[in-house]
């Protein structure tokens, strides 16, 4: 039977496709294996949102290429980076087949065509909706994510996304509720709830539905812990909030991407232009202990120094609990590609650099405060002669860990544990 070896780079998103193909392939009789040696199918899951990102997808497929001239595989590139590059990778021979941002489904095609001796090319300038749910292997363990809908109609002028993954289609109720359910059967502990932008959720159904009435559904199944990433703050409703206040399965978590804080900045990237100060005001008030994340951009075309201070100083006011800050990217294809007002690399990174050394103080100072505490924690792992484990009040990958002392703990399992120690972004602690 032949192997397959996977490698997903990006977002989420990007490991949800890559784990429904999986599925799809083990539903087949292919076998997923972990090293690439014993492959005979080497599958490279790709991302292009950034040049960053464009730079990575790159250097794995240099790598694959290698492994495949020294092994003779066959070599299958998915993902976004086929959807921005189009038949220009097909250009390269030792690339057997090509699959962009549609249909996972496909996959068994791609698979099937290449085997059979022949360079398959499947690629749409129209992204899919999926039709139904597919067979997924979850790869993450504690916890899963469910991707609620494709691609994103906010259209801000810095984003790839609208042309990588299409408009916003979202996925009918009944399907997400029935993917949810399996994976609450097969022991996941934590949902976390994602699309490009979770908080427009039912916008192009008929009848129109939102993010609110999926989570009030999404509730009733008894995850211990449900967790919602990627709320535009444009679409943040007292309903959504009053629904997650109310039922304590959902994270006092909150992932709200601002990326700036600046009136005039915010309206140059087609960013709703809000008073984000009264808006943390209002989340925190309705969910008292909520611990917020967000995502800022430095160095867009036009930000002088003015707007630079200013955002600075609402991170300072503001005071979230975590904070990613991304350097500004020139993505061609992008409104903003043309703008005025470009700034140079080194200021753009500087401003980046500063930024992060404001929210590492910020971070250090809340989490000696929790030093004392008795906090719940879901064990993920041993490391060394320690676990690591997750608050509810951190996202896997993204946030920090708990490092707990302790002989013997398993996996999967919720804990109450004391906080003896932190650093700026992780916590110690013993096993209550």
């Amino acid at each position: 039977m032949k192997k397959f070896y996977l490698v997903s780079l990006g977002c989420p998103k990007n490991l949800v496709d890559a784990e429904q193909m999986i599925g799809l392939l083990a539903e087949k009789g292919y076998i997923l294996t972990r090293s690439a040696q014993q492959a005979d199918i080497l599958l490279l899951n790709t991302c292009a949102f950034l040049q960053e990102a464009v730079a990575e997808s790159c250097s794995w497929l240099q790598k694959m290429k290698r492994w495949k001239k020294q092994r003779r595989q066959k070599l299958i590139v998915t993902g976004c980076l086929v959807q921005r590059w189009g038949k220009n990778l097909f250009r390269d021979e030792q690339i057997d087949g090509l699959m962009g941002t549609g249909d996972p489904g496909k996959i068994r095609d791609v698979v099937t065509g290449v085997l059979a001796g022949r360079r398959v090319f499947r690629f749409s300038r129209e992204t899919f909706q999926q039709q139904g749910s597919y067979p997924r292997l979850v790869t993450t363990g504690t916890y899963a994510y469910l991707k609620i809908a494709e691609g994103c109609s906010n259209f801000c002028r810095y984003c790839l996304i609208p042309s990588l993954r299409g408009v916003l289609r979202s996925r009918p109720v009944d399907e997400i509720l029935a993917e949810a359910d399996a994976l609450f059967h097969q022991g996941v502990k934590e949902l976390i709830i994602i699309a490009q932008d979770t908080t427009a959720y039912g916008q192009d159904l008929k009848p129109a539905s939102s993010l609110a009435q999926l989570l009030e559904k999404l509730g009733r199944i008894s995850f211990p812990w449900i967790r919602i990433l990627y709320a535009h703050p444009g679409h943040l409703t007292e309903k959504l909030l009053q629904v997650m206040a109310e039922n304590r399965s959902f994270c006092r978590y909150l992932d709200l991407p601002l990326q700036h804080a600046h009136p005039e900045i915010l309206k140059k990237m087609n960013r709703p232009v809000l008073d984000y100060r009264q808006l943390i005001r209002k989340v925190r008030e309705m969910i008292p202990g909520i611990h917020l994340r967000s995502s800022f951009i430095v160095g867009f075309p036009g930000e002088k120094e003015r707007h630079f201070q200013y955002l600075v100083d609402f991170l300072k006011d503001v005071k979230l609990e975590k904070v990613g800050v991304f350097a500004y990217s020139r993505e061609k294809k992008t409104p903003a590609y043309d703008d005025l007002g470009h700034l140079p690399s080194e200021v753009i990174q500087k401003r980046r650099n500063y930024l992060l050394q404001v929210q590492r103080k910020i971070s250090r100072e809340k989490l000696k405060k929790m030093v004392g505490k008795t906090v719940r924690v879901l064990v993920e792992r041993k490391n060394g002669k320690n676990w690591l484990g997750r608050t509810e009040f951190d996202a896997p990958e993204i946030d920090g860990q708990v490092i707990i002392q302790a002989e013997r703990l398993t996996p999967g399992s919720f804990l109450a544990v004391r906080i003896t120690g932190s650093t700026d972004y992780d916590l110690q602690a013993k096993a209550e």
